[in-house]
Formats: C-alpha cells, sequence, structure tokens
C-alpha cells in the first residue's frame, strides 16, 4: 500500500495552513494547499471564484483538484475548510490518506479569522451574517462531517503550533 498523504481539516482559521507547512519540514513532506492549488488553476482567489462561478462552482474546482492532490505522492495537505462537504471528497481523503480535525473555539476562531486581512480578502462570507455568527452555525452543521473524516481530533484553542504539530507528527507517524 502506498503511504497515506497527512489531510488536515477543520474550519478557516484553525491553523491549517501554519500547522501543514510546519509538519511539511517535520516529517520532510512536500506541502499542499488546496486553497492555493484552486486558486493558482482559476486564476482567480475564492471569493472571485464563488462571484462568478457561485458555490457550486468552486466546489467542483475544489473536487477536481482534490482528485489529482490525491494520485500524487505522499505530502501534507490542507484541506479547505469546506471539503468535506461532498461525499466523493471525504471518500477520496479515507481511501488515499489519514485525517486530522484541527478545531477551535468559535470565539477564539473569529478572533483568528478578524485579524487576519488576508482571510477577509480572499474567501467570501458563507451566511452573510456577522463573523461570530457565521463560524457557529457553519461549525454545527459541519461537525458530523469532519467527525466521519477524522482519524484524530486535535484541539487548537490554547496550544502553541509547536504543541499542535509535534501531536499531530507523533501520531503519524505511529500510522505510517
Amino acid at each position: 500500500m502506498k503511504r497515506p498523504h497527512l489531510y488536515l481539516t477543520g474550519y478557516r482559521g484553525c491553523g491549517k495552513s501554519t500547522a501543514a507547512k510546519l509538519l511539511g519540514e517535520s516529517l520532510a513532506l512536500p506541502v499542499c494547499d488546496l486553497d492555493h492549488v484552486i486558486e493558482q488553476t482559476a486564476g482567480a482567489t475564492i471569493a472571485e471564484i464563488f462571484a462568478s462561478e457561485g458555490e457550486a462552482g468552486f466546489r467542483d474546482r475544489e473536487t477536481q483538484c482534490l482528485q489529482e492532490i490525491s494520485a500524487q505522492p505522499q505530502r501534507v495537505i490542507a484541506l479547505g475548510g469546506g471539503a468535506i462537504l461532498r461525499p466523493l471528497n471525504r471518500q477520496t481523503i479515507g481511501i488515499s490518506g489519514w485525517c486530522v480535525w484541527l478545531d477551535a473555539d468559535p470565539r477564539i476562531i473569529a478572533d483568528r479569522i478578524s485579524g487576519d486581512a488576508t482571510t477577509r480578502e480572499r474567501r467570501p462570507s458563507l451566511t452573510g451574517r456577522p463573523v461570530a455568527e457565521e463560524i457557529i452555525d457553519v461549525m454545527t452543521k459541519r461537525e458530523p462531517l469532519y467527525r466521519e473524516v477524522a482519524d484524530l481530533r486535535v484541539e487548537t484553542s490554547h496550544r502553541t503550533i509547536e504543541e499542535i504539530v509535534a501531536e499531530i507528527s507523533k501520531a503519524f507517524v505511529d500510522v505510517e
């Protein structure tokens, strides 16, 4: 069996992209951020894709990119927060890798997102509601799907990125 990818899932602001970079260094694996791949492939930001193609168009691009990446040699893959919405994506993740759900308190996520101009510019509101309300609403709907796809759940609220990466690295090495 080929060595599994290490997937990171969770709501935006949970630390997927940052953890992926550090995990790649720690595990000597290439790193891929699915949202960046989608943007590069489309030649547009996620917000622009949502505006021109709607969420369905974005999700189609996301599924296509995930299919392509999952067929590549082993790597650390930071998924977009909604990549788990489609059954085909969850199946692809389960077949081709080992998945860690990075979770955090919605208030902490709201603080992180509010403090990150890049996130505000590149990612659209999903509900049009205030940030804190949207986070709670979307996380509540997605939680069963995160649980379904995750092999490990890591709470990130009050931990350093180094602690998070150490926990994931140790668990992933034990899987291999």
